[in-house]
């Protein structure tokens, strides 16, 4: 029987989502808003506040958290991010877990930040960590046994978009060989890139980085991801040894052909299955329900479901889902209506019910085409080994 808890002692949008879920060892919060408004500043130090309370919930400490992600709407990137990272820095000692700042269109409720985190219970006494930063506590990379994750790493703002790309891959292979991790063990990746210099095609580096593996992979246009130079960050997530017995699917599409990436990765009969980046498009590359968030929604659920169940777990194993939404409030709304519908073990909308599926929503100005107006990304873990 999986033994799977959650925690609803803080403020998650969608409102029926849990606060976390934690699976085993492994925790997962919600994207946790502040329950007070008040602008970037005060937001985000009530958000870690309560992201404190969470962990101590669950038995887990600031040292078991392997990654950091938040979402924010300050209008001054490079401002913002100074302030979040100095935030971060307080919450955490050194060294830290691994961080990506990444500045959104909007989030649900008008809310200035949300963040997510991600917690191994017990892995502070064991973890790696690599090139940390004191000021704001994080690490560029962090491995717990044979799991690895990447900060958002990002190339010199002072150059172009391909050399950024370029750098950033670089670092990405560095850390790698400095963890023993090889080319064909990546997992999942995920990048966001400005929205105003996304690519007409891949850079052929990132296509023959991701090659030997075909990992998951979820591309993110987004309004910022650092400084106003910045253009590109990306994560990695790797499982040593994977190389020899990972499983990809795909779904038939050339698109996960051409891109080097697959729908979903589970490695042996490990306790995760790692879903990409999901749209309403099914092969022949048919977006299903162009521009209608609610149905997009529910076409792109029933995609990871059919993953998830294809690798051998079931629906009731989804435990995490990050939902990007093209469109203004009521777009936003209408996603979370629909997640809220179609998400394992929520009840009506108006019922005191939490569901068991961490649940993060960001608003971003433009995905993949313009008839796409949903992606979703997802997480399955079960206790049944």
């Amino acid at each position: 029987m999986t033994v799977r808890k959650t925690y609803s002692t803080a403020t998650p949008i969608p409102a029926g989502a849990p606060a976390a879920v934690q699976v085993g060892k492994r925790f997962f919060t919600s994207g946790i808003v502040s329950d007070r408004s008040g602008g970037l500043e005060s937001e985000s130090h009530r958000v870690f506040q309560l992201l404190a309370e969470l962990l101590r919930d669950g038995g887990l400490s600031t040292t078991d958290v392997v990654r950091t992600r938040i979402w924010h709407t300050g209008e001054d990137g490079s401002a913002a991010e100074k302030l979040l990272r100095s935030v971060h820095g307080v919450v955490f000692n050194h060294p830290g877990p691994t961080l990506t700042i990444v500045r959104v269109e909007r989030l649900p409720g008008g809310a200035a930040v949300t963040v997510e985190l991600e917690a191994i219970a017990g892995s502070g006494v064991i973890a790696k960590w690599f090139e940390s930063d004191i000021e704001s506590s994080s690490s560029l990379a962090v491995q717990v046994g044979n799991e690895f994750w990447t900060s958002g790493l990002r190339g010199d703002p002072a150059t172009d978009r391909d050399t950024q790309v370029r750098q950033a891959v670089a670092n990405a292979s560095g850390l790698m060989k400095q963890a023993g991790i090889g080319v064909g063990d990546i997992v999942s990746t995920r990048h966001f890139m400005r929205y105003d210099v996304q690519f007409e095609t891949d850079p052929p580096e990132w296509l023959a980085f991701k090659e030997p593996s075909i990992p998951t992979s979820a591309g993110i246009a987004v309004t910022g991801v650092g400084t106003r130079d910045h253009v590109f960050t990306f994560e990695v997530e790797a499982v040593a040894g994977a190389s020899d017995m990972r499983t990809n699917l795909h779904t038939g599409r050339t698109f996960e052909v051409e891109h080097n990436y697959c729908r979903a990765v589970r490695v042996g009969g490990g306790d995760v299955i790692y879903v990409a980046g999901t749209t309403s498009v099914i092969p022949g590359e048919i977006v299903q329900h162009p521009r209608r968030v609610g149905p997009q929604v529910e076409d792109t659920l029933e995609i990871i479901r059919w993953a998830i169940s294809e690798l051998g777990m079931k629906w009731d194993d989804l435990a995490q889902t990050r939902t990007y939404v093209v469109g203004g409030d009521d777009e936003i709304a209408e996603a979370i209506a629909a997640l809220e519908k179609s998400l394992p073990g929520f009840g009506p909308r108006d019922a005191a019910h939490t569901g068991n599926v961490a649940c993060t929503v960001v608003g971003v100005p433009v995905l993949g085409r313009p008839e796409i107006v949903i992606e979703i990304e997802a997480r399955a873990v079960t206790a049944r080994r």
